[in-house]
């Protein structure tokens, strides 16, 4: 049965207990880490906490995000290692559930999940509706045929060409392209596909140009498993940077804090950049993790849908 969402605000009590955590990680010794671990408990709803459990959706198209592993319903990815560490150190078992991407944000205002995950970027849009407990960056390269290595070295480069967009992400893309007019260049002509696989797929039957942006850290997994055959990754800066983060409901402070208290304590005793490494993602990393801090992305601003 799915918990009702708690009526949450800050509290002097979550306070100090946030203060505390903080003072406990400037030391390294275990009895500190379990110090830090038990105020990050402490801080979650109790409703979660004697519950013992989490319900996590999850978007599983893409990887290395979160995804399932090959042949199996099982949950992997760089989130949903860093999240099960989370809930190892409060106390607490996730329950994933897949969702589609674009129903991550209903799922936890609904009440289904009570953290959701897979790739989030942070944006003034979203964080109208719910809370993010930011964590990573995320950046972009251009994908394109190793035949047109020379012809294609920026962004721009892509400006008169057919794109694909997936429905309900962020605008991140047409956001850098609407320059191409500005440099006297032809627009792009953006077509809308319900999910990434769909995109793909009509990449890969030639019904769009073999040319894409991807995200940094799907365009390298895909390129390590072998998906992009006779394509490159070239870095597009042009198109800036996203934080990407968990997110609970607008307003729900005591998980967001709990959950930002526990990736402080990965943060400081290296399981934060071990997992990162380990997917080859090292250079998306934070300095610190945080809620709310989207802001600090240049992509932090969205153009706002047409009406």
């Amino acid at each position: 049965m799915t918990r009702p969402q708690p009526f949450l605000t800050k509290s002097l009590h979550a306070a100090g207990l946030a203060f505390a955590l903080t003072a406990t990680l400037l030391s390294a010794p275990a009895f500190a880490q379990d110090a830090a671990a038990e105020a990050a408990r402490a801080l979650l709803p109790a409703a979660i906490r004697d519950a013992g459990t989490i319900n996590v959706g999850a978007s599983t198209v893409y990887a290395p995000h979160s995804f399932f592993k090959e042949g199996t319903t099982e949950f992997t990815g760089y989130e949903i290692d860093l999240f099960n560490e989370v809930s190892a150190i409060l106390g607490l078992t996730p329950v994933y559930t897949e969702a589609p991407f674009q129903q991550l944000i209903a799922g936890v205002k609904s009440g289904r999940s009570d953290v959701s995950l897979g790739d989030l970027g942070d944006n003034d849009l979203r964080r109208e509706e719910v809370d993010f407990i930011d964590h990573t960056r995320l950046t972009f390269q251009l994908l394109i045929d190793e035949s047109e290595k020379d012809n294609i070295k920026t962004v721009f480069d892509l400006c008169g060409r057919e794109l694909g967009l997936v429905q309900g992400t962020t605008n991140i893309i047409s956001k850098a392209l609407s320059q191409c007019e500005a440099k006297g260049l032809k627009p792009v002509t953006f077509v809308e596909f319900p999910d990434a696989s769909a995109k793909d797929q009509a990449i890969q039957s030639g019904r769009l140009p073999r040319a894409d942006i991807s995200a940094t850290a799907v365009g390298r997994y895909r390129e390590a498993a072998g998906l992009n055959p006779g394509q490159i990754l070239i870095p597009a800066p042009e198109i800036g940077d996203l934080y990407i983060g968990f997110i609970v409901d607008k307003g729900d402070t005591e998980l967001a804090n709990a959950i930002e208290a526990a990736l402080k304590i990965l943060f400081a005793n290296g399981r934060y950049a071990e997992i990162l490494a380990a997917y080859n993602i090292s250079d998306l990393n934070l300095d610190a993790p945080g809620v709310n801090i989207g802001q600090n992305a240049s992509n932090w601003v969205q153009p706002k849908p047409k009406s």
